[in-house]
Order: structure tokens, then sequence, then C-alpha cells
């Protein structure tokens, strides 16, 4: 009798073990499909413009912005060029994402249409942080030309705990550097930015080393990122961040079948 229930028991294990596996491939199949998927490409860039559309966003002039009432400020379509370049943003992810180095170029561009557009939208401190974005974005072009299609397996602890902490002194430092220098005032916003800054930055150093756990870190932003849109009620964002956060998913098991030591 206590044979026959071994023995049904191994047949649950190993059913249990089938399943797994089966499932696992099958999610594996999903995700490497997503991360390839022209379609899903598509659908990130509808995203952003529909959800400027709605917000009424998408038909704004230059008037909106710190230009002012110029009379020349209503004929520049800001509205436009601002979801366009939210699009190219997009892009950028989605090819560093399926592991071309384009995506990494296509950043650098980004990076500065980017900041200024949040200049213009009043982020005084953008003068200060996106440059820093800038290089970290032309770091990840030299380094990534070097690596090819290889990824870079896990780092060590010690060596993600070193970059975190890099992360966050440059982040809190680089704002509270900008609040002084532009009059900001240091409350509940200043943190929240800072700490949002911050994981951006994680990020950024982590896609020069192209290490798959940039992917997790990008994750966490896109969740901060998130919930500071459902708290603004900035559904336009909202959007936008649940599609990062599957994105990420998606490219992590296709960069882990990629990981090398090097």
């Amino acid at each position: 009798m206590s044979i026959q229930k071994s023995a049904s028991k191994k047949q649950i294990l190993a059913g249990f073990r089938i399943a797994a596996t089966t499932n696992g491939g099958a999610i594996m199949h999903i995700s490497e499909k997503l991360n390839k998927s022209i379609t899903f490409d598509i659908i990130g860039v509808a995203i952003v413009f529909i959800a400027a559309y709605l917000s009424g966003f998408l038909f704004n002039d230059l008037t909106s912005t710190i230009i002012g009432p110029q009379w020349w400020a209503k004929y520049v379509p800001f509205g436009l060029i601002s979801a366009i370049s939210s699009s190219m943003s997009l892009m950028s992810t989605r090819l560093v994402g399926k592991n071309k180095n384009t995506g990494n170029i296509l950043g650098v561009i980004t990076t500065v249409i980017s900041g200024i557009i949040d200049y213009l939208l009043g982020n005084v401190g953008a003068i200060i942080t996106y440059p820093v974005t800038f290089v970290l974005n032309f770091l990840s072009v030299r380094k990534w030309s070097e690596y090819g299609t290889r990824v870079n397996k896990r780092k060590s602890a010690k060596f993600i705990a070193v970059i975190i902490s890099l992360a966050f002194i440059l982040g809190f430092g680089l704002n509270g550097l900008a609040y002084q220098l532009f009059g900001g005032q240091f409350n509940s916003l200043f943190y929240i930015v800072s700490f949002i800054f911050s994981l951006s930055q994680i990020a950024n150093i982590l896609n020069i080393f192209k290490v798959t756990d940039v992917w997790w870190f990008w994750s966490i932003y896109n969740v901060a990122q998130l919930a500071k849109g459902i708290m603004q009620g900035n559904f336009a964002n909202v959007g936008k961040y649940i599609y990062y956060i599957i994105n990420a998913m998606v490219a992590i098991p296709s960069w882990k079948k990629r990981e090398t030591v090097f």
C-alpha cells in the first residue's frame, strides 16, 4: 500500500513538473513573440497619440509653455511634437528590449528633444538633469557596440548596491542643485521627483553594462511613474507606463537567453 502511495506521489510531482515546464515554455514563447512584434510597437505608439488626444494635449501650441503669448508661438504644434518625441522614446525602449543598439542611439536623440520639451513645460532643472542622462545614453551606445548581441550575466549584489547608491546620490544631488539655483521649494514634490529620477539613473547606468537586471529596475521605475500618474489623474501617463511595464517583462526572457560572462 505504501509503495502504491509513493508511486502515486511521484506521478503527481512529475505531472506538476511537466505542467510547469509546459507553462514556462508557453510564457517564454509569448514573451519572445511580443518582444519581436511590430504590432506591439504600433500599439505603443497608438497609446501615446490616443492618450495625448483624449487629454487635449495633442493640439497644444507653444503658447501653453514658458514661451507665453508670443505672436509666432501659436504656429508651433508643441503637442504634436511632444507626442512624436514620446513615440520616439517608446521605440527607443522597444529597440533596446530587442537587443538593438539603434535603440540607444535613438535614446540619445530623444533625450535632447525631451529635455527641451521638459524645460519649456517649466522644469528648469532639466538644464542639469538631462545632460547627465544624455551622457549615460551616449556611453551605452559606445559600450554596446563592443558587446554585440551578448548580454552580461547578473552582476554581484555589491556591484548593484554601489550603482544604487551612486544613482541616488546623483539623483537627489542634481535635483537639489537645480532647486537651489532656480528657486524651487524642498517640498514633497522635490522628494518624489528626485526619487523617480534616481530610479531612472540606476537603470541608465546598468544599461551601459548591458545587464538583464536593468529591466527589473525599469519595472520599479515604471510602477513609480504609474502610481504618480494615478495620483495626479494623468491617465495619458497611466496607459503609457502600463505598456512600459509589459515591455520590460517581455524583454527579460529574451535577454536571459543571450547572457554570457564578459
